[in-house]
């Protein structure tokens, strides 16, 4: 599926119009690009996908936590943001336009770029004849573009906005153990905001200068990561498995149980393997259909060089092609040793024969934002048939309005009755009352929202308490009783 530049304008287009996603903000002032704001609907959206994120740690055992977004230039000299965190910037011959070269590479030339060094990319650049998408030349020089965001504490104590929630959730490390009775392994996460100095973010969402992340971080020792007991309970299930060697020599990707990729010794070890199903259970939890997903392996000069592997899971869209939404990494003892080392702090745990050892981490890393829009340019549907009427097909568990409560007219104590409906059901769902404009109009208004079901009440109701029932997508419609509804609604609107 090629990317179609025109459909994201119209897709961003109807995204402002509904109330989902507004920007590049402050509109009024003209805005700036990578800053966008959730709408009405669009915020609920988001925080539907955050409660999946939410559910799916709770029932595995981890535990929320939350930490300061501004923290000190030391711990980011720690970490290696402060040197490493960078991207290859390009400026237009006139110096008037600068873009993220690898970037720049796929979105005019599709080819995926992320592990090229500056020579490659400039190489590439030159063969393909890339220009930027406004005409100009390049200035074939790779210059290195920092994505920290500075600011200041007090008077002139020099501090960063986070690039990542991961590294604040390690620095409680000491108290972790203390909470956790000095026992491995347990596992945190924190959802919350990051912020990055893109060098010319575009593609809407997919590349924010703020955006949400959601990380897990699980702390246990190297040789806990054989012995996962939680393996067994996942040792079947599939995955879309794309790696180094299949990227290379041009495979697609192929559907591979944990089991086999572990006996193939295509995944290193048991816990690794289980906290890649984790996290490809959440986006299908989502809604994203499993035909778009792939997990792919990054190559071997493309990970970072702490990390002992690292897949990421990308979804293919129809406005951008391919995009990743979730990192998982095994990063060593890296994180925890860089802060030992800065801090002077000793950030080890007793293993049980009674070594002092610092601990691994295998991480899980959602942006947010990422998944959003995924999901929206996905569940978009335009009818050419039918120019008044837009679905958009939302995942029922993830709509922003779940149930529509309609009136057939505002007379004859239909309007009361239907007030009462929606005030019942109001207390489980997401629901809307709307008694404006013919029912057809208000059907369009709420599939164009992405909402899953309506319910007329009409004068049948009056006489024996049923309700006409609304399905959004095939548009059939069957009564049910009041009484039943709520059962109903529950059973297909809860996931």
């Amino acid at each position: 599926m090629a990317p179609k530049p025109e459909f994201a304008d119209r897709l961003t287009a109807y995204l402002r119009e509904k109330g989902f996603v507004y920007g590049p903000e402050p509109e009024i002032y003209g805005g700036v690009s990578g800053f966008y704001s959730y709408g009405p609907l669009g915020k609920r959206l988001k925080n539907n996908l955050e409660e999946i994120i939410r559910k799916h740690f709770n029932t595995q055992g981890f535990y929320e936590v939350e930490f300061p977004i501004v923290t000190p230039a030391i711990v980011w000299k720690a970490s290696g943001h402060l040197e490493g965190f960078n991207d290859p910037l390009i400026l237009t011959e006139d110096g008037k336009e600068s873009y993220r070269a690898d970037k720049l590479i796929e979105e005019m030339a599709g080819i995926q770029a992320d592990h090229m060094k500056d020579e490659e990319l400039l190489k590439t650049l030159r063969e393909k004849n890339i220009k930027s998408p406004t005409g100009k030349k390049l200035a074939m020089k790779i210059e290195r573009h920092s994505l920290m965001m500075r600011t200041s504490i007090g008077r002139d104590t020099e501090a960063y906005n986070r690039p990542e929630t991961a590294t604040t959730t390690y620095l409680p490390f000491k108290n972790y153990m203390k909470f956790f009775r000095d026992t491995l392994p347990f596992g945190v996460f924190q959802i919350g905001k990051a912020f990055r100095n893109e060098i010319s973010p575009r593609q809407h969402l997919l590349r924010c200068r703020e955006f949400t992340q959601a990380e897990s971080q699980t702390i246990l020792f190297p040789e806990m990561k054989q012995k996962w007991e939680k393996f067994e309970e996942a040792k079947s299930d599939m995955m879309p498995l794309w790696t180094e060697e299949m990227q290379k020599s041009g495979k697609e990707p192929k559907e591979t149980s944990l089991q086999e990729a572990i006996e193939k010794k295509i995944l290193k070890n048991r816990a690794y393997a289980w906290h890649l199903n984790v996290a490809l259970r959440m986006v299908l939890d989502f809604g994203i259909p499993r035909k778009n997903i792939r997990l792919r392996q990054h190559h071997s000069d493309e990970k970072a060089f702490y990390s002992d592997d690292t897949w990421d899971i990308e979804v293919q869209l129809r406005s951008f092609g391919w995009a990743e939404v979730c990192g998982i990494s095994d990063r060593t003892n890296y994180d925890l040793q860089q802060h030992a080392k800065f801090s002077k702090q000793k950030l080890v745990s007793r293993t049980l024969e009674g070594k002092d050892e610092v601990p691994h981490v295998i991480e899980i890393a959602f942006g947010v934002d990422r998944p959003f829009f995924a999901l929206l340019d996905l569940a978009y549907d335009e009818r050419e048939e039918d120019e008044q009427r837009t679905l958009l097909r939302l995942p029922p568990h993830t709509a922003p309005i779940q149930v529509g409560v309609f009136p057939l007219v505002k007379k004859d104590g239909l309007a009361q009755k239907a007030e009462e409906i929606y005030g019942a059901l109001a207390k489980r769902f997401l629901c809307v009352y709307d008694e404006s404009g013919s029912i057809g109009r208000r059907y369009s208004r709420l599939d164009a929202a992405g909402t899953p079901f309506c319910i007329t009440v009409d004068y049948d109701t009056m006489k024996d308490d049923t309700v006409t029932v609304r399905e959004r997508d095939s548009m059939k419609q069957e009564r049910r009783k009041v009484s039943e509804l709520e059962a109903f609604l529950g059973a297909k609107l809860d996931g």
